[in-house]
């Protein structure tokens, strides 16, 4: 089968074909020379690529065009399969609903609350820091698009320049982004650690589902080491998951 690539046309007179000779560059005339007649042609730079990357399939050729199909057939579906790859990498982050962050599991922590989550095999970083939510909080925020494996080398001397939420406020952000700048996102990162640390100080926020920068993975977390209540979330990121169902199987309560 033949296939045509259509592109705008127009009918050229004598005259313009005399007056604009200079302005021919980029045009192609396929008419007669007495009256000119015939359709001159713009060609784009886009439709150029289009030239460059497939040639017409079928014209000129004695077997139907076959060969120009076969040839670019391939490169078609190296790039589907390389967009349908892109597509599974793609993961939409899990959301809570309105109702969701308003569950008891996700409430500020009262003085009183005297959980301590168990230490597990699986050594999150998390787990040595629950004494100070902030700080469960701001690992959730420097573990965001990296793994605990670049984090960690950095803890210490983040938790240092950085040791609460009212230090954190007055740290300059620069200072914050020049030291996480191996996790990548260094000015978001560090933008969202200031906004986090002045709302965390203020007394008027109820459930912590409402602090800036605070999804699903931050307030599963907050809920699992600060205030206890893990048994009424589930979490979806692998390694919390992985803690999670440590507490689910109850070992930890019979040492």
């Amino acid at each position: 089968m033949k296939r045509y690539f259509l592109i705008n046309k127009r009918v050229c007179s004598k005259e313009e074909k005399k007056g604009k000779q200079e302005e021919k560059e980029g045009f192609e005339c396929d008419g007669k020379e007495e009256g000119c007649h015939g359709r001159s042609v713009e060609v784009s730079g886009s439709v150029m690529g289009l030239f460059s990357e497939f040639a017409f399939i079928g014209s000129g050729s004695s077997s139907g065009g076959t060969g120009h199909a076969s040839s670019i057939r391939p490169s078609i579906k190296k790039f589907e399969k390389k967009e349908e790859a892109q597509k599974k990498k793609r993961k939409v982050s899990p959301r809570l609903t309105a109702a969701q962050m308003r569950d008891v599991a996700y409430l500020r922590r009262r003085p009183n609350n005297r959980w301590i989550p168990p230490k597990s095999p699986h050594e999150l970083l998390q787990e040595g820091h629950y004494h100070d939510p902030w700080r469960v909080l701001v690992i959730c925020m420097l573990l965001n698009c990296t793994s605990g494996g670049q984090v960690r080398p950095i803890l210490n001397d983040f938790f240092t320049l950085c040791p609460d939420a009212k230090t954190t406020t007055k740290v300059a952000q620069t200072e914050i982004a020049q030291l996480t700048h191996s996790l990548g996102f260094k000015n978001t990162r560090a933008e969202k650690i200031k906004l986090l640390s002045q709302s965390y100080l203020k007394e008027g926020w109820t459930h912590v589902t409402f602090l800036p920068g605070v999804g699903k993975y931050a307030a599963d977390a907050y809920a699992i080491f600060c205030t206890g209540r893990w048994d009424r979330v589930v979490p979806e990121d692998h390694m919390l998951t992985r803690y999670w169902e440590f507490l689910r199987k109850g070992e930890w309560i019979m040492e």
